[in-house]
């Protein structure tokens, strides 16, 4: 049990550090498959490895200025409102419902990446701030609900709404991630003893190790190749889910 969950912590880095997005669509379904967690457990115990793996991700970022702070902790927080309303309805909406909402969301923006133009420039973003408002408030909605840290929703929003170069929306999305992440996990603090410790700790370790070694790839990629790996990533993850879980 231990090796597969170091395995899925450097998975879960791998993905988290090169296209900035996907931790926690690899740690629900990986932490209830491999150690047996409820839901419940599994999406708590997500936002601690994936937003420390998030952390680990950004930090190499810094130095190559492929990172927005400020846009990022702006986005996370203006998504507050949405996380603890999310977290409020953990008990009261189906797992089923829960899933398959996930599932359209994540095909909804992966095609949205796909077909999405690819920006390059450096200049500063266009602020559609409305749009974002009611974005970022759906992303944290999502955060408290599903336990996810709502990356593979923030990219496509940074890019197609923000205007964000591809590369530097990776790295601004692990900002919101990891401080999303946060949020969402102290208001699920009813649910602390439903994660074990141990393995937990082992799997974070490992997915920080790989984020942190990971996220100088993403610097190599073309911006159209990293949009295409998201899209193509969010996809298959999103067909996996309906397949094993709703249909």
């Amino acid at each position: 049990m231990l090796i597969e969950g170091i395995i899925l912590g450097i998975l879960i880095g791998l993905v988290l550090g090169t296209i900035g997005a996907g931790g926690a669509i690899l740690a629900v379904p990986g932490l209830i498959a491999v150690i047996g967690l409820s839901t419940v457990a599994a999406t708590t115990s997500s936002l601690v490895i994936v937003g420390s793996a998030a952390v680990a991700g950004f930090i190499p970022r810094l130095k190559t200025k492929t990172v927005d702070v400020r846009l990022g902790i702006t986005f996370s927080a203006l998504g507050v409102l949405g996380t603890y309303v999310g977290t409020q309805l953990v008990s009261v909406i189906p797992v089923s419902a829960q899933i398959t909402l996930f599932a359209v969301l994540m095909f909804g923006s992966a095609f949205a990446m796909w077909r999405g133009p690819v920006i390059e420039s450096d200049s500063s973003p266009r602020s559609q701030w409305f749009l974002v408002f009611l974005v970022a408030s759906a992303i944290g909605l999502l955060t408290g609900l599903l336990g996810v840290g709502g990356g593979f929703l923030i990219v496509p929003a940074l890019v197609l709404i923000l205007k964000v170069p591809t590369k530097t929306a990776a790295g601004t999305s692990l900002v919101a991630i990891s401080s999303t992440s946060a949020i969402a996990f102290l208001m699920r603090f009813q649910y602390w003893d439903e994660v074990p410790i141990a393995p937990i700790a082992a799997f974070t370790l490992a997915a920080i190790v790989s984020s942190f070694l990971a996220a100088p790839l993403a610097q190599k990629l073309n911006p159209r190749t990293l949009q295409k790996a998201f899209a193509i990533f969010v996809s298959l993850t999103a067909t996996f889910i309906l397949v094993s879980k709703v249909i």
